[in-house]
């Protein structure tokens, strides 16, 4: 399993220089609703890609920190963030490391959109501050599709968070344009 995912890191590295993924610009439909809602404060957004979502809250005043494993999707969020005017701190590092942790009690909110990857799930509730929130969306798999490492089973993100107080919990068709496939959303509160 670890290997296909960093199979993935190279794949998405190559994206991203090759100009094939990086142009979203448009936050996660789900992020929208949730920070309207909220009020600013600190933010992870894990596995961000070149950055649509970090982008989105650093302009709504929040102090966000983007992570990612491809150096070519921080390089387009850098690039953005200061065509923005827009602070946001950055880091390259493979999620899938056993050594990859989280400083405690420090976020508001963790964003995980469009990524699997189910010892991650571990790592967030002790890097949330009290009342912090998990913003999570994972694709599920196609009707006759297996479940894997890349999809969730039919209920499995609610079952990730049981014991959480859930804010919105969706499975179904994609409601974000830059992806097709079905997917579960929930946004899970820390008691």
């Amino acid at each position: 399993m670890a290997h296909d995912q960093e199979m993935d890191i190279a794949g998405w590295e190559q994206m991203y220089r090759s100009g094939e993924r990086g142009s979203e610009d448009a936050p996660t439909r789900l992020l929208v609703e949730t920070a309207a809602n909220l009020s600013p404060g600190t933010a992870i957004d894990l596995a961000c890609g070149a950055g649509r979502n970090a982008l989105f809250l650093a302009g709504l005043g929040w102090t966000v920190t983007a992570v990612d494993g491809s150096p070519a999707a921080i390089e387009i969020l850098k690039r953005r963030a200061k065509e923005r005017g827009l602070v946001i701190g950055t880091e390259v590092a493979d999620l899938t490391a056993p050594d990859f942790a989280l400083p405690l009690h420090s976020f508001d909110l963790i964003v995980i959109a469009y990524y699997l990857q189910r010892s991650l799930f571990a790592k967030v509730e002790p890097a949330l501050k009290p009342d912090g929130m998990v913003l999570a969306i994972v694709h599920t798999p196609e009707k006759g599709e297996p479940t894997d490492y890349k999809r969730a089973a039919p209920g499995e993100l609610r079952r990730t968070f049981e014991g959480w107080k859930i804010l919105h919990y969706y499975e179904g068709p994609s409601r974000d344009p830059a992806h097709r496939r079905p997917v579960a959303e929930i946004v899970a509160q820390r008691y």
